[in-house]
């Protein structure tokens, strides 16, 4: 005797041909969405760790520029050259070139016998009061240092007086890096810098 036949059931079927349509439709969409949102998502939080390196960069930039003048703040007639940092991080010096006209210096006294003759043959050696190397300092926000003075005094005016015309013809420039390794060279003319990969390794550095 045979039984009843059994009939087989399908799953995921309404029996309605176009609810399931609509329902795979629904699910496409659904998974559409989500992936947007996980790409957005990962765009949002991409553009949230650039913002907060930039930040960070912001926050700890250096900005190293040299300058020279011919008074002191005490209102003392001192002819000056000068590298500061105006920035904001500090600064690590790894050289400074000088030159003076196309020559490039290497000390204090050297500038001072090609323009001026040398004050040691004249018996100046306290023409030049203040020598000072930075290669390899550290500048602060708002640090100034020194690297060169020399005070107007009796026995050395007319040397002075002409150092004090041919100072404009010194051109530095300043290899300096941010605490995160990012180097830039100040021009000459100490208008802008220049960003490099690393600070040469062939300069002739000023001493001081």
């Amino acid at each position: 005797m045979e039984g009843p036949e059994a009939h087989a059931h399908h799953h995921g079927h309404s029996g309605h041909r176009w609810l399931d349509i609509a329902a795979a439709g629904c699910a496409i969409v659904v998974s559409v969405i989500s992936l947007f949102l996980a790409i957005h998502h990962g765009q949002v939080m991409k553009e949230m760790a650039d913002a907060n390196a930039r930040m960070v960069t912001a926050t700890s930039w250096p900005w190293v520029s040299t300058a020279t003048g011919n008074m002191t703040g005490q209102g003392e007639f001192a002819i000056t050259l000068s590298v500061m940092n105006k920035g904001v991080g500090p600064a690590r010096i790894q050289g400074i070139e000088m030159r003076y006209g196309d020559k490039v210096i290497a000390s204090a006294q050297e500038l001072l016998k090609l323009c001026c003759g040398d004050p040691r043959e004249a018996g100046r050696r306290d023409f030049v009061d203040i020598t000072s190397t930075v290669n390899g300092e550290v500048l602060a926000p708002g640090e100034r240092i020194e690297m060169l003075r020399v005070p107007r005094e009796g026995s050395n005016r007319e040397a002075w007086e002409l150092l004090n015309k041919e100072r404009f013809k010194v051109k530095t420039r300043v290899c300096y890096c941010s605490v995160f390794d990012e180097c830039w060279i100040t021009r000459p003319d100490a208008s802008e810098v220049d960003k490099v990969q690393a600070c040469p390794a062939d300069w002739k550095k000023f001493q001081g």
